[in-house]
C-alpha cells in the first residue's frame, strides 16, 4: 500500500479561486502549499479533501464524484467527500480534509483537518449503552472484508472485544496486488500488508494466524479450530471469501499447475517463473491475464489458453474482449483461444487439438467458488452461496 502523493499540480487554493471555476458536480486538482488537494462541489456546498487515493496513490481528480462521494479510478476505493473516510475499500487509511470558506465570489482553501484517527478516520466518540450491541466479535477470514469489517466497529464506537481469525499466516494483505505489481516484480513486499501489526493492536483488534476455524456449535456460539482449540464469540461473521476454481479431471490435482490465492501461492510462482523461459496459463479471467502480464514483465515467453473465442467476452462483450486480447498481445502475450488443457505433464502442456506447449511453469485462472465451509456448519448455506439482505 502506498503513502506516496502525487506532485501538486493545479492552482494554488490557498489563494482562492473564482467560484464559477467549479461547477455543480465538479472537481478541482490544485494544491495547498505541497499537499494535493482535491475540490469537489456539491450543489452549494464545497470540500476539499485529499487528491491521492490512500490505497496506491491514485489521482481522484481523474475518478467519478457520486454525491458527496469520490471513487479511484484505478482499484475503484470510494471516499466521503464530506468526512474524508473510506465508504468503500480496497483503500483502507481516511483520506484529509481542509476548511473551505467562500468569500463573495472565490473559494478560498484553509486549514488542514486532521482525522480524529489517522488509520480509520473520524470515528465518532464510543456511544455509552449503545443497544443490542454484541458482548464480543469474532470475524473468520482476515481479508479485505473481514479487515473493513473490524475497522468499522471501531469507527462507530464499539468498544468490545475484536478477535480476526485467519488460517493465513501472512494474512491481513493487500490480496488483489498479488497477481499484479508484486508478482510483476514492481512492488516489494512490504506493501502487502493491509497494516502492520502493530496497528492492529493499537485499535484493541487481536489478531489469531495459523489455526483455520473448522467448525461451528452455533447453539453454543462456539468455533472448533484446526490445532483442537476452541473460541466462543457472542456475535459472528464468517468473511472466508473465495477459494479458486480445480482444473477439471487429473490436471486440477497435478503438482506443478499452480494456483493463485494466498502471498504464499504467489512466492511460489515467483521461485518458478525465476527457474523458466516458458510460462502456460490457463484461463483467460482477470486473475489469469494479470499473471500472463506480470510473468511478461517477468520476461518469460506467456502462453493463454481458454475455451473462449475472445478473453473476458462473457463479462465485456465481444469489441472489448477483443480489444483487451490486442493490448495482451502487443505486449507479447500468445492466445490459444477456443482450446482446452487436455493433459499436463513435467515438461508441457497438451491441448484439445494436439497442440504441446512446452513449459516449465503452469498457472491456472479459472475462476473461484465462495468458501462455504463454514456457512454451510452454521447451516446458513443455500446452493453455491449464502441468501443475505440489504444490509450486507
Amino acid at each position: 500500500m502506498s503513502d506516496q502523493p502525487n506532485a501538486p499540480a493545479g492552482p494554488d487554493l490557498a489563494g482562492g479561486i473564482p467560484l464559477t471555476s467549479l461547477a455543480d458536480g465538479a472537481m478541482l486538482a490544485g494544491h495547498v502549499g505541497d499537499d494535493a488537494v482535491l475540490l469537489a462541489r456539491v450543489g452549494e456546498e464545497i470540500f476539499a479533501v485529499g487528491a491521492t487515493c490512500t490505497h496506491y496513490g491514485g489521482p481522484l481528480a481523474e475518478g467519478i464524484m457520486d454525491g458527496a462521494q469520490v471513487r479511484c479510478p484505478w482499484h475503484h476505493a470510494c471516499f466521503s467527500l464530506r468526512t474524508g473516510d473510506v465508504v468503500r475499500t480496497p483503500a483502507l487509511r481516511p483520506i484529509p480534509r481542509w476548511e473551505v470558506e467562500r468569500r463573495d465570489d472565490r473559494i478560498f482553501v484553509g486549514k488542514k483537518i486532521e482525522p480524529r484517527d489517522p488509520e480509520l478516520g473520524g470515528s465518532p466518540a464510543p456511544v455509552a449503552g449503545r443497544a443490542k450491541a454484541p458482548a464480543s466479535v469474532v470475524i473468520v477470514g482476515a481479508g479485505a472484508a473481514g479487515s473493513a469489517a473490524a475497522d468499522t466497529l471501531r469507527r462507530e464506537g464499539y468498544t468490545g472485544p475484536i478477535i480476526l481469525l485467519d488460517g493465513d499466516t501472512d494474512a491481513p494483505y493487500d490480496r488483489p496486488n498479488l497477481s499484479k505489481d508484486y508478482l510483476a516484480g514492481n512492488a516489494p513486499e512490504e506493501w502487502i500488508p493491509l497494516r502492520s501489526a502493530d496497528a492492529y493492536r493499537e485499535h484493541g483488534i487481536e489478531l489469531r494466524r495459523g489455526p483455520r476455524a473448522t467448525g461451528i456449535d452455533v447453539g453454543a456460539k462456539r468455533l472448533t479450530l484446526s490445532d483442537g482449540s476452541s473460541l466462543s464469540y457472542d456475535a459472528l461473521l464468517i468473511a472466508t471469501g473465495a477459494t479458486p476454481a480445480r482444473l477439471p479431471g487429473p490436471s486440477g490435482n497435478v503438482p506443478r499447475v499452480h494456483y493463485l490465492r494466498t502471498l504464499a501461492d504467489s512466492r511460489r510462482i515467483i521461485a518458478a517463473a525465476s527457474k523458466a523461459k516458458t510460462a502456460v496459463v490457463i484461463g483467460a479471467s482477470v486473475i489469469g491475464l494479470e499473471v500472463a502480464a506480470s510473468l511478461r514483465a517477468r520476461g518469460l515467453e506467456v502462453h493463454v489458453v481458454a475455451p473462449e473465442q475472445r478473453p473476458l467476452e462473457r463479462v465485456l462483450g465481444p469489441e472489448l474482449g477483443g480489444f483487451v486480447r490486442k493490448v495482451h498481445e502487443e505486449h507479447g502475450v500468445v492466445f490459444h483461444l477456443g482450446r482446452t488443457a487436455g493433459t499436463i505433464d513435467d515438461r508441457s502442456v497438451t491441448l484439445d487439438d494436439g497442440t504441446v506447449l512446452g513449459a516449465y511453469l503452469v498457472v491456472a485462472g479459472v475462476g473461484v467458488r465462495a468458501d462455504l465451509e463454514l456457512a454451510t456448519a452454521a447451516g446458513v448455506a443455500e446452493g453455491r452461496g449464502v441468501p443475505v439482505n440489504e444490509c450486507l
